[in-house]
């Protein structure tokens, strides 16, 4: 048999795959804990008032590594991994190489310059290799982090402005970013309103995922969901099992029933690239013109 015909079409449905990430008591791990049937590895009190599964006070690293193997060897009904956070982890992971190698601050292991951060990413590898195992299994993960404000040197406008980044060191980041579906930053609402020379804040307590990388918080996902999403578990898997080709399939049903060469011109240039949010609305509108 050939390659070519070992060829196969469609989307591929698999375990959602995500961070999660924000600042202090926005409602990261009760968003998590609405994940399906999820076990919590975490080494904060964030999951104190919820009813989850959780494994607290692990402490070492190859205890991390033994509890992520007995999830996929041993018999479980759990669906879904959370950890939190992947910064606590990361600190873990820093202690473990401090200790081999005798020192208290990771900037002087492994010689210096920098170095135990490359030790720190290779076993960071691995972990991510061990996750994917579960993911195989059909374990949804969910990995929290918290945020910090860093400031940011955009190469592209020749500028510098803070914003919202995960706690994390730099490429350990970069590592997780690469590797995630989704890296959601969660906030709350706020509006401004400038009374002369001051700037004043409102904020209804509403919270928000935010999708896309922006300059104030980067984010990233890979299934061209709606920019901004309300901060709970089933909107967010609902606008990421919603079909996109589905909805384009069905507003073009609709031009069917339309006569108006413009009209149908338009909203062929309006659905390239656009995502659920957008293509839903232009069905709603679709449906009222053509009714």
């Amino acid at each position: 048999m050939s390659i070519l015909q070992t060829v196969t079409k469609g989307k591929i449905k698999r375990p959602h795959l995500m961070i999660i990430y924000g600042v202090a008591g926005v409602g990261k791990t009760t968003f998590a804990a609405s994940a399906p049937s999820p076990i919590f590895l975490c080494a904060e009190d964030g999951t104190n008032n919820l009813d989850v599964a959780r494994i607290r006070g692990i402490q070492d690293w190859e205890e991390i590594k033994e509890f992520l193997l007995e999830l996929h060897t041993e018999k479980h009904s759990y669906k879904t991994l959370v950890i939190d956070s992947i910064d606590w982890l990361e600190q873990i992971l820093f202690q473990k190489i401090c200790g081999k190698e005798g020192v208290k601050n990771i900037e002087n292991a492994c010689g210096g310059y920098g170095k135990a951060y490359t030790v720190a990413y290779n076993e960071f590898k691995i972990f991510i290799n061990s996750i994917n195992v579960l993911r195989s299994d059909g374990m949804n993960i969910v990995l929290i982090a918290h945020s910090q404000i860093s400031k940011f040197s955009d190469p592209q406008n020749q500028s510098e402005y803070n914003r919202y980044e995960m706690k994390l060191s730099k490429k350990n980041a970069e590592l997780f970013k690469e590797y995630v579906d989704c890296v959601l930053f969660a906030n709350y609402e706020l509006s401004f309103s400038k009374q002369g020379n001051k700037t004043r804040v409102f904020g209804e307590g509403n919270r928000f995922l935010y999708t896309e990388n922006r300059p104030g918080y980067d984010a990233k996902n890979r299934f061209s969901l709606p920019e901004q999403i309300s901060l709970n578990w089933p909107e967010y898997a609902s606008c990421i099992e919603s079909d996109i080709d589905v909805l384009k399939s069905q507003i073009n049903d609709l031009l069917v029933h339309t006569t108006d060469k413009d009209l149908k011109e338009k909203v062929a240039k309006a659905i390239v690239g656009a995502d659920i949010k957008k293509l839903e609305n232009i069905k709603i509108k679709l449906e009222e013109k053509i009714k």
